[in-house]
């Protein structure tokens, strides 16, 4: 709790697991095999497959034959196994957000694509999903990959039938493989019956891979053990295969123990709970009516959460979150956690003691009931939780936010905290990327200490490569940026899987006149100039402008500490109105240059790609080197050339995603 709200004086709400003790049975049947001392490698007998089957079938009317079925080390653990064994790097993978988080982490985590078809949410409270938008979607983006959550989490929301034998057909007709996450499919409430995804049509078992747990069912979580049916022979035969060469389908003892007596014995204790659960949910219903109206809740058809609608009251989602942490003193899941379209609403796990339950709901009105609906809609449009993608482009790392859909206030601020290399993610800085009317999206880059950039060369081909890897464009390779130096042309060059290997940019004319760049230089251009800085010593300096300001200084060598002496003493020199990026350069022939690279605001960096055009221009300005020119930095190298035509200097280099992660504000950051 202290790690992800920052206090430990909280009633916890959010983490996926009940507050009750496990079934007695497994309990027992867990300490009667540690009374047989011998823990060796030990076959799964039949009648742990058996418990499975049995279970399925008297359970949900399910017949599943023992080599239909296979272990699985947790559910987690079996999404990203499907994902590697159905799919390739680069794929695109569909999700139906608001949806469980970590359908977007495991896909975007293995190296595949999100691609997200949010449900629909009608004006009464109704969700269903989107199959005009998914037949577009995949008629465009062509998945290998589908996961469907049954019943849905964070809803609660137990498809019906016809809802998903549509989908199947769909999958099918596309040659999707459809997972379908059934991990709550044991805990239905208010007498609703659980459908399996495979038995609604013939489609639906031809694609369907479906994977469940007695984890959530029995509150065994922290026993791994999970299990995948797949019907279709094709789909079944070398994915058990695969997963036999590894052993990653070998179940260990304490899984099949405890599998075995929760399946065997513990059906009664299940009826028992799913009972104390409905009793919570007409629980918090009721209450939610009598004090908190404004909140509306989705009433669960399964599982032990309930989603809660906020919205009328008009807070951002960081103001909810907030108020619920430090007015409230609750934690509960954040709704934006689950995709965007879950902002303004909350997850609130209700397998407690009704107890503890009615502390939290008391806590809860005693915060809300005092505010008006709407009334704080207009302090605040910050968000608490920031999905971001970190980036680098030859080790200049940032963190890129996508504010396409999603504005974000406070940039500068939250570059501060977010650039940290102890205290927050460790980057340069951020770049937002947003809509633009001039281009196919807009640029704006905050260094490390808050301030603002007008352009960045490693930027600029990290920003191309998310728009043009997640289809924010589509069906070309040519594209446009804005930025505060004006609108970049760029050039995808996709790699062997269809996604962005190495970005070309036209980055403009190189300007050297001393009023453009800006610098207070008398004369015509400023080249090997010299500039008196406060130790005493005299340097030859080069003032370029690439969209941003330059100095280029010429060494023979980076011995000591000349980047870090010198790099912020010239960057602060009077003579740069807006200070400049220190680029110092050694010329190794007259095609091949080496770098290094202090830049405002940020300090020495890896490599810099508006300084490499500049250190490549005055070094042809001065006669050290012709066109083409290869630019060597400690991050790696870029190649420089000159457009002959228009005067433009291109740049070429990599784009690489590190990881992807979500950033959680606080009012304390």
């Amino acid at each position: 709790m202290d790690a992800k709200f920052g206090r430990h004086d909280l009633l916890p709400f959010w983490i996926a697991d009940m507050d009750f003790q496990a079934p007695p049975c497994i309990i027992n049947a867990l300490r009667h095999r540690l009374d047989h001392t011998v823990l060796g490698y030990t076959t799964p007998p039949v009648e742990f497959w058996e418990s499975i089957t049995g279970w399925l079938s008297h359970r949900h009317g399910w017949a599943v034959e023992n080599d239909q079925i296979t272990f699985m080390p947790g559910l987690k653990k079996a999404l990203s196994l499907c994902l590697n064994y159905f799919s390739r790097p680069g794929q695109g993978v569909v999700i139906q957000p608001p949806v469980y988080h970590s359908f977007r982490s495991v896909i975007e985590g293995n190296g595949r694509r999100v691609l997200a078809n949010p449900l629909l949410l009608s004006e009464s409270g109704r969700y269903e999903m989107d199959f005009k938008g998914l037949e577009r979607l995949m008629e465009a983006e062509h998945p290998a990959m589908m996961f469907v959550c049954n019943p849905h989490n964070p809803i609660g929301l137990q498809w019906d039938a016809g809802t998903l034998a549509c989908l199947a057909t769909i999958c099918r007709t596309h040659g999707v493989v459809l997972i379908s996450d059934e991990i709550y499919g044991d805990m239905m409430l208010g007498g609703c019956r659980h459908i399996p995804t495979a038995t609604v049509s013939d489609d639906a078992a031809a694609v369907t891979v479906t994977l469940g747990a007695p984890s959530k069912t029995f509150n065994i979580p922290g026993i791994a053990s999970a299990w995948a049916v797949v019907a279709n022979e094709r789909l079944r035969t070398p994915f058990f295969q695969w997963l036999s060469a590894s052993e990653f389908n070998t179940p260990p003892i304490a899984a099949m123990v405890a599998t075995r007596a929760a399946y065997e014995e513990g059906g009664d204790w299940l009826d028992h709970a799913l009972s104390y659960l409905q009793d919570n949910v007409s629980c918090v219903a009721d209450y939610f009516a009598a004090n908190i109206p404004e909140a509306v809740i989705q009433r669960p058809q399964a599982s032990f959460a309930v989603w809660i609608d906020f919205r009328r009251f008009g807070l951002s989602q960081q103001q909810l979150v907030r108020t619920l942490v430090e007015k409230a003193r609750l934690a509960l899941s954040d709704g934006s956690s689950f995709g965007a379209e879950g902002t303004g609403f909350m997850r609130m796990n209700i397998g407690v003691p009704r107890a503890m339950l009615a502390e939290g709901l008391d806590r809860m009105a005693s915060v809300f009931s005092k505010l008006e609906t709407g009334g704080c809609a207009t302090q605040s449009s910050a968000v608490a939780n920031i999905p971001f993608v970190k980036m680098s482009g030859l080790g200049n790392d940032f963190v890129y936010v996508d504010c396409m859909e999603r504005p974000i206030e406070g940039l500068p601020e939250l570059a501060r905290n977010i650039s940290g290399r102890h205290t927050g993610v460790g980057s340069d800085g951020i770049i937002a990327i947003l809509p633009s009317d001039k281009a196919d999206c807009r640029m704006r880059i905050f260094n490390a200490d808050g301030s603002e950039a007008q352009m960045c060369g490693n930027g600029i081909r990290c920003v191309a490569k998310y728009i043009f890897d997640n289809r924010i464009v589509k069906g070309k390779t040519h594209l446009t940026i804005e930025t505060l130096s004006g609108v970049k042309n760029v050039e995808i060059h996709p790699g062997l899987d269809g996604d962005t290997d190495t970005v070309t940019v036209d980055m403009g004319r190189p300007l050297m006149d001393p009023e453009s760049i800006p610098v207070l230089w008398q004369g015509k251009e400023m080249v090997e100039a010299t500039v008196h800085i406060d130790d005493g010593r005299q340097m030859k300096v080069t003032a370029v402008s690439m969209g941003n300001p330059h100095g280029v200084v010429f060494v023979d060598s980076f011995d000591g500490d000349i980047v870090s002496t010198l790099g912020p003493q010239l960057e602060n020199h009077s003579i740069w109105p807006e200070k400049a990026n220190i680029e110092f350069v050694r010329v190794d022939n007259p095609n091949s240059l080496s770098m290094r690279a202090w830049e405002r605001g940020a300090g020495e960096t890896m490599a810099c790609g508006t300084g490499a055009c500049a250190a490549a221009q005055a070094a042809v300005a001065t006669g050290r080197a012709r066109w083409p020119i290869t630019m060597r930095l400690i991050g790696g190298n870029l190649n420089i050339d000159l457009n002959p035509d228009t005067g433009h200097i291109l740049m070429t280099g990599p784009a690489v995603t590190i990881y992807s992660d979500t950033y959680y504000t606080s009012s304390k950051h």
